[in-house]
């Protein structure tokens, strides 16, 4: 899923670039890992875990922040089982 490019807006209205890292589903949600696209020569290690409101498939589909702080947890610990899975089966 390399350069798969997401742009939202902050509460500003600013517009920021994330990069899609892994799209999953867990517990019947599908969530999205984001990774902010910075400057050259600079990196962040920050991962935005945001849910899907809606059906995927359809135009209404859109991306929210996850309030509960447990669901959110469950989530990212979902992550990172699914990136060192990953991680265990490139080497």
């Amino acid at each position: 899923m390399e350069n798969n490019i997401i742009i939202l807006e902050d509460e500003h209205g600013c517009e920021i670039e994330f990069e899609t890292i892994d799209v999953f589903e867990f517990n019947g949600i599908t969530y999205f890992a984001l990774l902010e696209v910075m400057p050259e020569g600079q990196e962040t290690d920050e991962v935005l875990i945001m849910q899907v409101e809606g059906d995927i498939d359809s135009e209404e589909a859109e991306l929210v922040m996850v309030d509960d702080e447990e669901q959110l947890k469950a989530a990212f610990e979902e992550f990172l089982r699914r990136d060192e899975e990953a991680a265990n089966q490139e080497n």
